[in-house]
């Protein structure tokens, strides 16, 4: 009888003791609410990086405060921290949502808006840039990595030579197609035909994993590369080279086939990525 006791009042305590557990469990696994993200001034960073830029690219919407916005994310390498940021107009939106895309490698750079921003409605033109990689840009991450490590020990120079010829075993051109990262980078039978924006694409996304400043430069018709090697910009039409069948446009100081329909965001984009490249 004695037992019985002692063991009821066991099992009461046990049972009293998990009862007591139950909020303080189910308070750790609630979500934690977004601490309230509110702004006071016109633009904001932690530094001023555009004294590194030459000063003659900053015209129009093209501003110091824009270039610290996209440069302090593209030194975090994530939007998670505060963001910098600046004010875009809905008259200004188109272009610098074009300039953005230009940048996209293996990151994906994107307007960007923080969690719990308390007073959005005050400040629609608010502009920050986030820089993501696609979920579905594992796959040909991991597709080209035998080609990222063969080139390893090379110089930028030959490493974009051979990522010139090898997007050339994986595309054939014809003009209206389009072969996507997630198509290029993948197993597949045979050259898969695209024009020249997929060309373009598939070299920014193989610099970017090597981490070779590169991005697209368009004409009305026709998109090609500009990639930072050996200390300046240079143009690389992978796209021209394989029509051709031979490697005419690869690297080289000017180009005459095509003219840039946005040669100021060009020159802006130059200064992002490579501060002091335009001096």
């Amino acid at each position: 009888m004695k037992n019985r006791t002692v063991l009821s009042l066991l099992l009461a305590s046990a049972m009293a003791a998990a009862l007591l557990a139950v909020p303080a469990q189910a308070a750790e696994q609630q979500p934690q609410t977004p601490a309230p993200y509110a702004i006071s001034a016109d633009h904001w960073s932690r530094e001023d990086f555009s004294q590194e830029a030459s000063p003659e690219v900053f015209t129009g919407v093209y501003s110091r405060e824009l270039y610290n916005a996209i440069r302090q994310t593209m030194l975090d390498g994530t939007s998670d921290t505060a963001p910098a940021y600046t004010m875009v107009g809905k008259e200004d939106y188109s272009a610098v949502k074009k300039l953005v895309g230009r940048m996209e490698g293996v990151l994906r750079y994107e307007h960007h808006v923080p969690q719990g921003f308390a007073d959005y409605w005050r400040h629609l033109d608010y502009y920050a840039v986030s820089a993501e990689m696609p979920e579905n840009y594992q796959a040909p991450l991991d597709f080209v990595q035998p080609v990222i490590e063969a080139t390893a020990e090379m110089g930028d120079r030959e490493r974009v030579e051979a990522f010139n010829g090898y997007i050339r075993t994986l595309l054939a051109y014809q003009k209206g197609k389009t072969s996507g990262v997630t198509q290029t980078f993948a197993p597949h039978a045979g050259e898969l035909k695209a024009a020249c924006g997929s060309y373009a694409r598939a070299l920014k996304f193989l610099c970017g994993a090597a981490d070779i400043p590169c991005f697209t430069v368009s004409s009305k018709t026709h998109t090609w590369n500009l990639v930072y090697v050996d200390g300046q910009w240079l143009h690389v039409d992978v796209s021209a080279n394989d029509l051709s069948g031979r490697n005419g446009i690869l690297l080289t100081e000017s180009y005459q086939t095509g003219k840039d329909q946005a040669p100021e965001a060009t020159a802006f984009l130059k200064e992002l990525f490579v501060p002091g490249s335009t001096k």
